[in-house]
This record gives C-alpha cells, structure tokens and sequence, in this order.
C-alpha cells in the first residue's frame, strides 16, 4: 500500500523548499544591486568613507590641522563604540596646499577613485568653490566647509549644506561695532583670491550701511609676497581699525610686520583665525585683536557639547584649546548624526534626504536647522578679544 499522505508531505516539502529557495534568490536579486551601489559610493561591509581635500602642507596647513583635530576626536569617538550601524568611519584626507586646481582633481580622485559616499570639510574658500561643481555634477553631497564663503550659501544647492554663519555675517558684525562705537573709519587687509575678494565686497557693502569710510583697501598675497607693499598702503592712512579678510600665516604674518613697522591699530580678524598661531608669532603683541566667532566657545562648560569635546581632547593629551577644534568637533558631530538617519546602507541620496530632514537638531547647546529649502544653517557671531596671554575675552 502506498502512503498517498507521505508522498503528499514530501511533495508539499520540497514545493516549499523550492518556494523558499525562489524567494531566497528574489531577495538576493534585490539585495545584490543595492549593496554594489552603497559600496560604490562609499559603503563597505566595514567602513563609510568621507573624501575630503584640504591643506596638509602650505601656509594654512597649521589652522587646518586643528579643524582635523576636532573631527578626529568625534569619529575616534564613534569608531571606538561600533562605528555607525557597524561600519567605521574613515576620512580620506588629500593636500591641496591652498591650490583650487589641485582641489579639483583631489575631488575627483575621491569621488572616482576612492569612491567616497559624501564630501566633508574641505579647508578654505577657493577649494571649495572649485569642487561644489563637481560635487553637484556627479550628485555628491558637500557637507560642512571650513569657510564662511556667501558664495556657498547665497545660491542654493542641493549638494551643499554649511551649519556656520558665514563672512557676510561675521564682516557685518565687525563693521557694525566700528561705526557703533565711533571710530567709523577702517582699513581693509584681504586676501587675493576669490575668498578675499569676496569678503571685500561685503566690508564695502556693510560699510555704507553704517557709515563707516574705508581708508584704503590692499591685497594681501597667499605666498606672502610683497608683504611690505601691503603694510605700507594700509599704514599710509593711519587706520584706527584694520578689518583683515585672510586666514592662516598670511594673517598672522601682515600683523607681524605691521607692527614691527611702528605701526598701531586695532584689527578685526575672522573665525578662520587661529588664536594658537597668533599668540605663537606675536606673543603679548596679540593683545587687543577683535576676532568674530561661529561656534560655542570650547571653554565654556555650561555647553554640553563643550563639555564632551573636553573630556575628548584631554583623554586625547590634548589641553590647550582651540575654535577651530571645536568647529571641526561639531561639524562631525552633524555628520554621524545623518549617517546614522540615512538607513543601514546609506547611499548619497539617502544622506542628503537625511540632512534635510534633520530640521532642528541640537547637538548639546549648538542647533544645527536645515530642510528640502534651508541648506545653510548657523547664527551665532561672538566677537571676542585677545588678552596679554592670548585668551579671548569678550
């Protein structure tokens, strides 16, 4: 006798060995696509990798190195605790020297070649302006340039996002505070490239608005040539203020040689200022510099996110402070947040869906807002003052 209900059990469990096999190769189909275009932008079974471009050698490869700091402390932070969904982050970090050609093709590199999932932190205004294109023509998002350029936030794109007030804001405030306290005359010191030229435009523009007169104007060159020319044209006028659109050693070496001239006045110098470089070259000459800033003060403890920053830097042997640090800190800090948003297997689009639905994300004291039409987030600008041993005093 045949056992017609074994033979229909067998029959039933290989259908559903079979069905289960189907939907085991369906699923797989679908899997398989999605994982080779997450590791194609920047997603492995292990890591995420960022790409950014910024200046390891050169003349402002001292500011970014403390920008770096502060981001490496965050994502050291995060690795050492599982990563974000299990993935490691890693930032592939390529020289530029300051060079907006070499920007290009570092963004391209880390786009095509080292196949990078987002672009964070490029150093400096030319830079950045020289990758965004690229950036938005292969649909890469730009998150979190350390630069206040307005040309990166006065025309909207989907690929940027910036979490600081920029140039415009921080120049307003210092042409502002000239005419509100009656000096209501300046000089302006500015770098010659697009960032220089730039932030001109906006002293010119704030200036007529407060009646401030501009003395005189003169370009200061990134290689530090013809320094002596600069000084002499902004001192000619006598200045009782010296608004300088620079960053870095240029900055630092215009004050150096203004006041070894016998020259005195009071400058103004914005957040990408290093307050380390400054009382390094100047000493107790720095007493006395306005400098604005856009991020929390990374003493002031009452801010939560200070307080973890802190306890990262020391238990990293690092103890002297800097703004710069804690702008690359928090910009990391936005970063993890919207990869851990942006779904197991986060893709470019999904990161950019992330920050725009961020909204209001406040990191500890510091809120971070963007949206689909708000891509610049950022309203905070301190202007500060350096005392004899180089601490900011308000």
């Amino acid at each position: 006798m045949i056992d017609c209900t074994a033979g229909a059990r067998n029959r039933a469990s290989g259908g559903l060995a079979r069905r289960r096999a189907m939907l085991a190769a369906l699923a797989a189909a679908w899997i398989r696509p999605s994982l080779a275009l997450a590791k194609s932008e920047g997603v492995t079974d292990s890591e995420i990798l960022i790409g950014q471009s910024c200046q390891l050698t050169g003349p402002l490869a001292a500011l970014t190195s403390e920008v770096r700091a502060g981001a490496k402390l965050h994502f050291d932070e995060v690795n050492r605790n599982g990563g974000i969904h299990g993935r490691q982050v890693r930032v592939i970090a390529l020289d530029d020297a300051y060079d907006p050609k070499r920007a290009a093709e570092n963004t391209v590199k880390l786009i095509e070649e080292e196949n990078v999932l987002a672009l964070f932190q490029y150093a400096g205004t030319p830079g950045s302006l020289a990758a965004v294109p690229i950036a938005e023509q292969k649909k890469v998002p730009f998150l979190s340039p350390f630069t206040g350029s307005d040309a990166l936030r006065n025309k909207f794109s989907r690929y940027v996002f910036n979490i600081k007030a920029g140039y415009g804001d921080e120049l307003e405030a210092m042409v502002k505070q000239i005419g509100s306290i009656g000096i209501n005359k300046a000089a302006v010191v500015y770098l010659n490239n697009s960032f220089g030229t730039g932030g001109l435009a906006q002293v010119e523009k704030s200036a007529a608005a407060h009646r401030v007169e501009i003395l005189s104007k003169a370009a200061l060159e990134v290689d530090g040539s013809k320094l002596d020319a600069t000084v002499a044209a902004t001192a000619k006028a006598q200045p009782p203020a010296v608004i300088i659109v620079s960053a870095g050693k240029p900055s630092v070496d215009f004050i150096d040689a203004y006041l070894k001239a016998g020259h005195r006045s009071t400058f103004y110098m914005l957040s990408v200022t290093s307050n380390t470089q400054l009382v390094q070259v100047l000493g107790p000459r720095a007493r006395g510099i306005v400098i604005s800033q856009v991020v929390p003060s990374p003493w002031n403890q009452s801010v939560k996110l200070v307080r973890e920053f802190q306890n990262l830097a020391r238990a990293a042997g690092l103890n002297e402070f800097t703004f710069s640090e804690m702008e690359g800190y928090l910009a990391a800090n936005v970063l993890t947040d919207a990869l851990k948003r942006a779904g197991r297997v986060p893709t470019r689009e999904s990161l950019i869906k992330a920050l725009e639905d961020m909204r209001r994300l406040d990191l500890g004291g510091y809120v971070v807002e963007l949206s689909p039409t708000k891509h610049s987030s950022g309203k905070l600008v301190d202007l500060l003052i350096l005392d004899a041993s180089g601490k900011f005093r308000k």
